[in-house]
């Protein structure tokens, strides 16, 4: 099984943030990705920044830095592991299945 990670990080432009996002996707990379304006903007700024949160497993993590960097994006990446605890699958997938 495959081991996942999420990955954060920040954008300049919400257009930029959906570029990246439509890229990754087409080149799958990511299993998810969202995009939401960045929590603890500096109250100075006066457009905010996005953050760009994916979905991915640790073997895609070099492909899609690589395709992050190849499209200019130069922000720090934030990764951490996906933790998930299942106590089995939900009755509604089972239902009726041994």
């Amino acid at each position: 099984m495959a081991e996942f990670v999420e990955i954060r990080m920040t954008i300049e432009s919400h257009e930029r943030a959906a570029e990246l996002a439509h890229g990754i996707l087409l080149a799958c990379l990511a299993t998810s990705i969202d995009i939401a304006e960045a929590p603890d903007q500096p109250v100075h700024r006066d457009t905010p920044t996005w953050q760009l949160t994916l979905i991915t497993t640790n073997e895609q993590v070099p492909a899609l830095e690589g395709h992050l960097r190849s499209t200019g994006a130069t922000a720090p990446l934030d990764c951490r592991p996906v933790i998930q605890e299942f106590e089995g699958y939900p009755d509604w997938l089972m239902d009726g299945q041994s």
